[in-house]
């Protein structure tokens, strides 16, 4: 047998612990650059609110569930279109309709849960839209190097 020694240990123990600090201070980044952005967005469209700490857990959940079903549908999309199943013009439509219609159904979700929010729902479609439209800039000045 085999066995890890002291210094291996703790070199594990600090790169869990590095990866662990550069999730959370990642996601707290995405959480307040979304809710500060977003609800001055969300406010102009016609996104209502009892208080602040209620948008502040709308964007929460928000961001909870983006984030995962982000990670889930890019490579997926990505992978058909790498493979020669779409061509580029196609996989941007799909990229879109795809986002679109999942921030949709988060935005329905949220809204339905939380008594303490009032989202039209053509409030919902246009922060959707502007969502992608704002995302997809930045997806192309930071991954233009991914094909």
């Amino acid at each position: 047998m085999s066995s890890i020694s002291k210094k291996d240990k703790n070199s594990i123990i600090n790169m869990i612990i590095t990866f662990s600090l550069v999730i959370i201070v990642s996601f707290a980044f995405i959480y307040f650059i979304m809710t500060f952005i977003g609800v001055g967005l969300l406010t102009l469209i016609g996104f209502e609110y009892n208080s602040i700490e209620s948008v502040f857990l709308f964007f929460l959940i928000f961001v909870c569930l983006n984030i995962p079903l982000d990670f889930v549908s890019t490579p997926i999309l990505d992978f058909i279109h790498y493979k020669g199943f779409v061509p580029e013009s196609l996989y941007k439509f799909l990229e879109f309709f795809i986002e679109f219609i999942l921030v949709l159904i988060i935005l329905l979700f949220v809204d339905t849960i939380m008594k303490s929010i009032y989202i039209p729902f053509k409030t919902k479609v246009l922060f959707s839209i502007l969502l992608y439209l704002f995302t997809s800039p930045i997806d192309f000045l930071f991954l233009k190097d991914k094909d």
